[in-house]
């Protein structure tokens, strides 16, 4: 069983001008506690607590690993720690924890809230009879102002913590830590006894996690993110990497390892929700698939839009953003919850959306406590609208969904959201297709130029726990040289046709570090068959003149099994007998339910076979619902 320990915060060592190393490490190791505590003590460490647990299984054998965090406490023993490659069978790998430069996605207050609960149908689930009750929410801040008037009634001290000074004082009461205040206020902000705002789920459990009134490092975020996994429903983070255009950064190894283990074990096993700003640094030019947090699939990656529907000034495209919510109301300086317990202002971002996002959210999962981590995400796929939102690259997916770089899917509808959670059927266990060796390469690319890789994929048919029907997420990890990486864009095109923009140019990104096992993220596939063609395009777009640079490109494809209805095998060789139009398109139309019939409308009769029970469409060529679905194999075997 793999733990993830953590260690006090030691003293800062400046080694260099760039990077702040401190006395804290991290290691994983084989071994029960008592070895780890020997091997730590042997080596000048101290071990410090556990973060988290994972299950780690080679071949047949189930191996028992600790990911400590040990804090070096004897300067002049610093040439031990390199003695831990003596120990091979228990050391997998040791890291010194550096910090992180983390900034907060300022937000500020919906200034017409009509216009919030209309377009976001926020009041219509309220008067559904959903406030967020029972549900808790933290925020990963600068901390919260527990004694507030408009936070005081929903505190909890058991959603909240101090990591930064590892206590329990978790009160932000300075004009300067105010970002995770306000959060706190758009989430869940009192409605009786409200003095500045309401929150969007004005009844649920709110703590403060303070983690950013001081130094952030791996450990921070993994502490952090994984506390009190079982009793916190929803994290979330109004931070992240420095939106300047030139930084790629994200996650360490154990906060990629606790945002895996949480999925897995949060939530009673149903999997701990992570909420992020998709960021501000559109004026910048820059890119969101830089940053490792919201181009994560394990989180929930919110873009922004004004009350009008249009796109803010420091709005940053992405596919790897799923929906939107409010964040930017033309720069109007508004009212919100403000330092000892005053009303402030507050400068817009989309920290503000990701706030709202996190309380339209807990009213879902007070509809339906039962929802999984990608129960949720599926929900804000087939519920999101994007009829309100105005943005140049809309298009239709391979599986008849509307999708943008800039917007995901469309504007949170917090009423169609609790509604399709309250006959919610859960999705069958996530299955993760990787197909990498065959499409390694290794080429020059000269500036102006274009990289291009053709890929079949089967899906991992061949290998059924692996097998992937229909995508959720797709994931390509690279490795790039570069002599600007800036320069480059990238482009993945599905076997239907859908484009992802993975990556554009970013004029600000004057780096020559290239990427290194970066993984960028789709969701724009989402609900499409897996397997065909899978086209990676790579463009050396030159911002000066210079020679070619050397492209090494790993390309790794990972996808989601999610389909509900039907078993593996039969999804491969299923067709609805009688209808003209596309085959996968009907399927899904036909054996899906809920919110998946407002997605797909067919183009073609009804079928002979459930004429009796009625068949109903715009026209006598649009069958859109038919009582009865018969199904049938290229055999010609039917299934009821």
């Amino acid at each position: 069983m793999a733990r993830f320990i953590a260690l006090w915060m030691g003293t800062l060592l400046q080694l260099c001008h760039a990077t702040i190393y401190t006395n804290d490490w991290a290691i994983k190791i084989r071994g029960d506690l008592e070895s780890v505590n020997r091997i730590a003590e042997k080596y000048g460490f101290t071990n410090m607590g556990q973060v988290s647990a994972l299950k780690h299984e080679e071949g047949n054998y189930l191996h028992n690993y600790q990911t400590c965090i040990w804090k070096f406490h004897l300067l002049e023993n610093w040439k031990y720690w390199a003695n831990l490659t003596v120990e091979p069978l228990m050391v997998e790998w040791l890291k010194q924890q550096v910090v992180q430069r983390r900034v907060k996605r300022i937000s500020r207050q919906c200034s017409d809230s009509k216009a919030c609960q209309s377009h976001m149908n926020i009041a219509a689930a309220w008067r559904r009879g959903y406030t967020g009750k029972g549900v808790v929410v933290s925020v990963l801040d600068d901390g919260i102002e527990r004694e507030h008037p408009d936070l005081k009634p929903n505190y909890d001290p058991f959603a909240s913590f101090d990591v930064n000074g590892q206590d329990q004082d978790r009160s932000s009461t300075s004009a300067v830590n105010n970002h995770g205040t306000q959060c706190a206020g758009v989430v869940a902000a009192a409605a009786n006894s409200s003095r500045c705002t309401v929150g969007v789920s004005f009844h649920a459990r709110i703590g403060g996690i303070r983690m950013l009134d001081g130094d952030v490092t791996d450990i921070v975020e993994a502490q952090s993110l994984s506390f009190s996994s079982g009793y916190i429903d929803v994290y979330l983070a109004g931070w992240g990497p420095k939106d300047d255009g030139a930084t790629l950064d994200g996650p360490g190894p154990l906060t990629r390892l606790v945002l895996q283990d949480s999925v897995q074990t949060g939530r009673q096993g149903r999997g701990s929700i992570f909420v992020w700003p998709s960021g501000n640094g559109g004026e910048r030019g820059d890119y969101c698939s830089c940053d490792g947090y919201s181009n994560s699939i394990y989180t929930i990656s919110i873009s922004s839009s004004t009350q009008h529907g249009s796109q803010p000034d420091y709005l940053e495209p992405c596919p790897s953003t799923l929906a939107t919510a409010y964040g930017g109301w033309d720069r109007e300086e508004m009212v919100t919850v403000g330092p000892q317990q005053s009303c402030s202002t507050a400068q817009s971002g989309t920290s503000l959306a990701a706030s709202v996002a996190a309380g339209v959210i807990a009213l879902t999962l007070e509809a339906n406590p039962l929802l999984t981590w990608r129960d949720l995400q599926h929900i804000i796929v087939c519920t999101s609208k994007a009829h309100h939102l105005s943005a140049p690259d809309w298009r239709v997916n391979g599986a008849g969904y509307k999708v943008s770089h800039l917007y995901g899917f469309g504007l949170l509808d917090a009423e169609s959201m609790v509604k399709e959670a309250e006959r919610w059927k859960q999705v069958p266990s996530q299955h993760e297709c990787a197909e990498e060796a065959a499409i390694q390469l290794s080429r020059l690319i000269h500036p102006g130029s274009v990289l291009m890789s053709v890929h079949e994929t089967t899906g991992c048919s061949s290998k059924a726990p692996q097998h992937v029907a229909y995508v959720e997420h797709v994931v390509v990890r690279v490795n790039i040289s570069h002599g600007r990486r800036g320069d480059l864009s990238i482009t993945l095109t599905s076997p239907s046709g859908t484009t992802s923009q993975l990556l554009a140019n970013r004029p600000l990104d004057n780096s020559t570090e290239g990427f290194q096992n970066w993984e960028f993220m789709t969701a724009h596939c989402w609900g499409e068959q897996a397997a065909g063609e899978w086209t990676l395009k790579i463009q050396d777009t030159p911002s000066q003149k210079k020679d070619g640079s050397k492209l090494g490109l790993l390309f790794l494809f990972v996808t989601s099994q999610y389909y509900e209805t039907c078993t593996e095998p039969r999804l491969a060789a299923v067709k609805i007998q009688g209808w003209a139009s596309r085959d996968k398109a009907s399927y899904l139309s036909a054996v899906s339910q809920g919110c998946w019939r407002s997605v797909f409308t067919l183009a073609g009769p009804c079928d002979p076979e459930c004429s009796d029970d009625g068949c109903e469409g715009p026209g006598p060529q649009q069958c859109v619902t038919c009582l009865h679905f018969f199904l049938k194999f290229k055999n010609n075997t039917r299934l009821a």
